[in-house]
């Protein structure tokens, strides 16, 4: 019974509610923060935002007990990355076949995912139901600047409701709809799974308050937007079956001057050589001159946090970057750097910091996904294949302390090439150290002793108009208009340096088309399982069929899941994650269902 109570209660350290503190206290706690004295003006009401804000961002944070991101729970065990070097307690996301009682250690991960998700939809709930309070100052200077004040706060409490619904019913399914908020008195334990059909009827008017009531572009894109919610509500409606309505909501943000794709060189530390493409990772803030990325989140290393801020330590780098300084060969290198030679610094330390940080291999991408970048004989011209979005070059510093490439007989350690191990059902830790990857997370430790750690500090991108062109790209091919779809998609191929898709083309491979160039451009960024996952339920699909976009591709394109033995050629193997054990227990006043095939 605890479980789901603290499952659906639980709340952000700032948002303690549903508690009678006159029941056991004499005076009121007015030097602590609870929502009860926190809630009471504008200004409380905006702390309450960031700290949903912070819940939010913890999708890029590395998992209890679990080598891996929220988002890699999301985006790895599909058609463009493979579990390298995941370990036993991250296999489950390479979707080898298990017995139908999961792990213990798997458990705790999706019980995990779970509270996460319903810690955000509660908190959320928490805060709509407080802005009725009459009592409360929204400090306008009058009544309307009030009410839109009032207004601006529930349009990022219901657009966190949204996200994180979206999330559920995407990893979930049907999962309990909670739209009150729960306070002690209220407390249930006989929850329903909601048909997702339902929940996404209150999602649709979430995200449709957040697009009346905030701006299309904020002060800068570290604030919520209507941007954001015009793009998830295009999705949803994609998911819906209803691409009209996607095209009526993805219109006026893709045609906006707001927001474009950064084609020229700009930012902090522009790379060399020029990629606007990797620009767009390493300075997404407005004040960057960024006009891509609609929402990004902030970050600072540890000892330049400003006082009573305490940064989350981001882990999308170490997940989707290799483990380079463990290969054998690739050890090799970085062995004459003066800063080694001299024992300032370990050979790992000197290592990370010539090449990008640390990384840890969680997550690579898959052979096919390599492949698709030759689409058209383009994989030379590709700036997303090339160097520096694609590590395909080791870097060394020799004695003199020049910086230069690492080549055995004259060519890059890096290799791509198949392996027997990654083709061995049986093999649940393959450690291939040497394969490519993406840069789009890479970040050197300012602190050259810290040079090895894990975690990065550097501000990470979380949404950009690309996947929103390529979006609506995919409602206008739903449509039938392939010959504006291809606009769409030639934008975001153009910003790539490669040749235009023709209407014969996407007439030709349909929406595997739209789904190969989703692959290219967001490659590791993507919540990839989310994607797969919506377009095999559409028109009522099941996501478990053998041959829909999830399984076939995965077995296209990624020979290590997609192998026979590890479940992509079976209806048995599941694909929504399972409802967590002590959820299921917990609800004592009512059976709750396992997904099938648990």
């Amino acid at each position: 019974m605890k479980k789901i109570i603290y499952c659906l209660i639980t709340v952000a350290l700032l948002a303690l509610n549903g508690c009678d503190e006159s029941a056991f206290l004499t005076e009121e706690p007015r030097d602590n923060i609870y929502s009860e004295n926190l809630l009471v003006d504008y200004q409380g009401f905006q702390s309450m935002i960031t700290s949903l804000q912070g819940l939010m961002r913890k999708e890029y944070c590395r998992l209890p007990a679990s080598p891996i991101v929220l988002n890699g729970v999301f985006g790895g065990g599909a058609d463009n990355t493979w579990g390298n070097n995941i370990g036993t307690t991250g296999d489950r996301f390479n979707f080898m076949i298990q017995p139908l009682n999961i792990r213990r250690v798997d458990n705790e991960l999706y019980e995990y995912i779970f509270e996460w998700l319903y810690q955000i939809v509660n908190t959320s709930n928490m805060v709509i139901s407080r802005t009725e309070n009459g009592a409360v100052n929204w400090d306008g200077t009058n009544e309307s600047e009030a009410e839109t004040n009032k207004n601006t706060i529930v349009a990022q409490a219901r657009f966190f409701r949204a996200w994180a619904y979206r999330h559920l019913t995407y990893a979930y399914g049907a999962v309990p709809l909670s739209t009150e908020e729960i306070t002690g008195d209220n407390y249930r334990t006989d929850w329903e799974r909601t048909p997702v059909s339902e929940i996404r009827e209150t999602m649709i008017a979430d995200f449709q308050f957040a697009i009346d009531h905030l701006p299309l572009r904020a002060t800068n894109n570290n604030y919520l937007s209507a941007a954001m919610a015009r793009h998830y509500l295009g999705e949803l409606y994609l998911a819906e079956s209803n691409p009209v309505k996607a095209i009526e909501v993805l219109k006026p943000l893709v045609e906006s001057s707001e927001y474009e794709l950064m084609k020229a060189p700009f930012g902090k530390s522009p790379a060399n050589p020029a990629c606007p493409f990797i620009d767009v990772f390493t300075s997404p803030s407005y004040k960057d001159g960024n006009k891509e990325v609609l929402y990004y989140f902030t970050n600072a290393e540890p000892l330049e946090a400003a006082t009573g801020v305490a940064p989350q330590d981001g882990w999308m780098k170490s997940t989707y970057k290799s483990y380079y300084s463990n290969d054998g060969v690739i050890k090799r290198s970085n062995l004459d750097a003066p800063e080694y030679t001299s024992g300032k610094l370990t050979y790992n330390q000197v290592f990370w910091l010539n090449n990008g940080g640390k990384g840890t291999a969680r997550l690579s991408p898959s052979p096919g996904a390599l492949r698709l970048y030759n689409y058209k004989g383009m994989g030379e011209q590709d700036l997303r294949m090339k160097e520096p979005a694609m590590l395909w070059t080791i870097w060394e510093k020799n004695a003199e302390g020049q910086i230069q490439p690492f080549l055995v007989s004259g060519k890059t350690p890096i290799d791509s090439t198949i392996t027997a191990r990654m083709l061995d059902p049986t093999q649940t830790t393959i450690q291939n150290y040497k394969w490519p990857s993406v840069r789009k997370w890479d970040y050197t430790q300012k602190v050259e002793s810290s040079g090895d750690i894990d975690p990065n500090y550097n501000d990470l991108p979380y949404l950009r108009i690309a996947d929103t062109y390529l979006l609506y790209a995919e409602a206008l091919f739903k449509k039938g208009d392939n010959g504006e779809a291809i606009k769409w998609i030639n934008k975001v191929r153009n910003r790539a340096g490669v040749v235009d898709i023709t209407e014969s083309d996407l007439s030709a491979d349909g929406l595997d088309l739209i789904l190969d160039e989703r692959s290219r451009e967001l490659l590791c960024e993507e919540e990839r399982r989310h994607t797969l996952i919506r377009v095999s339920q559409e028109n009522g699909g099941d996501e478990r069929e053998v041959d829909n976009y999830f399984k076939r591709r995965t077995r296209q394109l990624n020979q290590v899941l997609g192998v026979h033995g590890r479940g992509m050629d079976t209806y048995d193997l599941p694909v929504l994650l399972p409802i967590p054990n002590l959820i299921i227990e917990s609800n004592s006043g009512k059976p709750m269902e396992q997904n099938p095939g648990y």
